[in-house]
């Protein structure tokens, strides 16, 4: 059977957003073979621990964010299997107890996987019989790794109970996307279907009718090179219910910080856009308060922000253009304290760069790291 396929209510919708060049709708497809690295790393992947690389101290292999684990329990499969805290802890980051298995020359066989299941595959042998067993079992995190990061707070806060037990990779893994070019093959996978056949349509209407302005941050986002920062939520997650009651216009940041948009990956480059545009409307400021700054900044370094925020440091500013002596920009520090010179990055380039024009610049697991010994104490 022919298809016939027709972009005239998406061209419709676009007209009600008043673009300042028309553009021309087609059903080509530029979609490739999905990634095979992505495909591996879910099924999980055998490598030596030399083949785990770090990247702001998180756990990475052949660029993607992954976290590891041993597959082999031996005799203790059984508990394992039967009780997944009773099985060994699966790491997220670069921990004492990974650096100290380096140091000690510890071979074993560890998988690195980015499946955001909550299950991990298993092997090992019944003590008695020697026979082989092998199964699925909900093994815990390494509570040294969620230090190590200060993941929620967890190293500064009195909530380690809560934040340990509600873990959930998949809040994890997209907490640190900006550190990383690919979401893991579960999340990126997420279909956006169920949208009724007049979505573009309503959606472009209430965005229209909402001055294209965030509901939640009230960035303003009215200009044409702008609105593909902008969409429209379903307030109870169903995505059929159009009621105007059940729709709130948010910006591509505070959308995907809403509960089960783990999946949302926004990339780094919008993010700074976002920001640069509340620090231009005066939304980001220097009279916002810690909450704010957590609301407004990216995921990736609230670590830090909760490390300072319980040690009553000086409020950094967000997002900061860091300029050299002819006032070029040179980079972009997620966060700063200019009156100390000080810079928060998420790598290592932006880190090279910024440092070039007199900063002192670390990554957040350095500042943490760092802030734990007291030595930014008398600058902040």
């Amino acid at each position: 059977m022919k298809l016939s396929v027709t972009f005239s209510g998406l061209a419709k919708a676009v007209q009600l957003m008043n673009p300042s060049e028309k553009g021309v709708f087609t059903s080509g497809s530029d979609i490739g073979e999905r990634d095979p690295i992505g495909i591996q790393l879910a099924k999980g992947v055998e490598v030596d621990l030399s083949e785990v690389e770090t990247i702001s101290g998180l756990l990475s292999y052949q660029g993607r964010q992954v976290l590891l684990y041993i597959r082999d329990h031996g005799a203790g499969v059984r508990k394992a299997l039967e009780d997944g805290s009773q099985g060994r802890k699966y790491h997220l980051a670069d921990c004492k107890v990974l650096q100290e298995m380096r140091e000690k020359g510890r071979f074993e066989r560890y998988v690195v996987t980015n499946d955001t299941s909550d299950m991990f595959s298993v092997t090992g042998y019944d003590r008695f019989t020697q026979e082989a067993i092998e199964g699925e079992t909900d093994l815990k995190v390494c509570k040294v790794c969620l230090r190590h990061l200060n993941y929620k707070g967890y190293q500064v806060g009195g909530n380690k109970g809560l934040i340990f037990n509600s873990f959930a990779m998949d809040e994890f893994f997209s907490t640190y996307s900006s550190h990383f070019l690919y979401m893991p093959t579960r999340l990126s996978d997420e279909v956006n279907d169920g949208y009724s056949p007049d979505w573009a349509r309503v959606s472009a209407n209430y965005k229209q009718k909402q001055n294209f302005t965030c509901e939640k941050c009230g960035v303003v986002l009215d200009k044409a090179i702008h609105r593909h920062l902008l969409h429209t939520h379903h307030i109870n997650g169903v995505k059929s219910d159009n009621k105007e009651s059940n729709l709130r216009v948010l910006c591509a940041d505070c959308h995907s910080k809403e509960a089960f948009h783990e999946h949302m990956f926004v990339p780094r480059k919008d993010k700074h856009l976002i920001i640069e545009l509340r620090k231009r409307q005066s939304i980001l400021n220097d009279h916002n308060n810690w909450q704010e700054l957590f609301e407004y900044s990216d995921a990736a370094v609230h670590g830090v922000l909760h490390m300072c925020q319980q040690r009553r440091t000086n409020k950094p500013e967000v997002g900061m253009d860091i300029v050299n002596t002819c006032s070029e920009v040179v980079g972009c520090a997620e966060l700063a304290w200019p009156d100390s010179r000080l810079a928060i990055v998420l790598d290592d380039e932006e880190k090279s760069l910024i440092a070039s024009s007199g900063w002192q610049v670390v990554r957040t697991d350095e500042f943490i790291e760092g802030f734990a010994t007291g030595i930014y104490n008398q600058i902040l």
